[in-house]
């Protein structure tokens, strides 16, 4: 249900309807969505469910909501981790108080 168009989903839903393990599948979604794990964005056991888990009646009116919830990149090291031999530069702190004039930090041309 993340794409398509209305017709695409309604052909998946007939042939979901025409399958022969239909209740079986009907069957483990009861479950899940028992368990609380109703499945979201798909077509499953003849049903249509939206991104967070509903019932799609009417698949004329269903949009396709932006996924922009993706997941971040995770990052896998299999070998030592390399270091740098030069520390990191630090920036200089400051402090912004209200109704003060700001002091020189020393690093005016740095």
């Amino acid at each position: 249900m993340d794409a398509g168009t209305p017709e695409s989903w309604r052909a998946a839903v007939t042939t979901c309807r025409a399958c022969p393990l239909l209740a079986q599948c009907e069957q483990l979604v009861e479950m899940l969505i028992g368990r609380g794990d109703a499945p979201r964005a798909m077509i499953w056991a003849g049903v249509a469910y939206d991104n967070t888990g509903n019932v799609v009646e009417n698949l004329d009116r269903h949009r396709i909501m932006p996924t922009d919830h993706k997941r971040p990149m995770q990052i896998i090291r299999n070998g030592p981790r390399e270091f740098h031999s030069a520390p990191a530069i630090t920036a200089p702190r400051r402090h912004l108080v209200l109704g003060r004039a700001l002091k020189p930090t020393g690093t005016a041309g740095v």
